[in-house]
């Protein structure tokens, strides 16, 4: 598969105190700073519920293309805010967060024709807990 996959994970214990886990209803925003030299990027976020076997759920996912318009443009050093799908979860204590960040998210979304390399950093994901 093309493309490379920026992985953050956190375990659910960390975000939340006692042993009901985290309940989130609405739609999780994943914040971060890109860096590239391309004039138009596709970037996928993906959000997963780690069971301790292994086992992982998707939870919701979001897109963005950045696009100067312009070839000879190159988009440079930019704030990413990408608003995923969202979605009612309940994630167990002892589970793991996986956020995942790529620029080929096939075969839901179509990857770009443009070929492209970025730089990620400065990465936040802020979710709607509930209870």
């Amino acid at each position: 598969m093309p493309g490379d996959v920026a992985v953050y994970e956190v375990p659910v214990a960390q975000l939340r105190r006692g042993a009901n886990g985290l309940l989130f209803a609405g739609q999780p925003i994943v914040t971060f700073m890109a860096s590239t030299t391309a004039h138009r990027v596709q970037l996928n976020v993906r959000l997963f519920d780690v069971a301790s076997d292994g086992t992982k759920q998707l939870v919701t996912r979001g897109t963005s293309t950045l696009d100067t318009g312009n070839a000879a443009i190159p988009i440079g050093t930019v704030k990413v805010v990408i608003v995923t799908y969202g979605n009612v979860w309940q994630a167990a204590a002892v589970n793991t967060l996986r956020l995942e960040i790529t620029n080929v998210d096939s075969p839901y979304i179509t990857p770009s024709r443009i070929p492209s390399v970025t730089e990620i950093s400065k990465v936040r994901v802020d979710i709607p807990i509930r209870g």
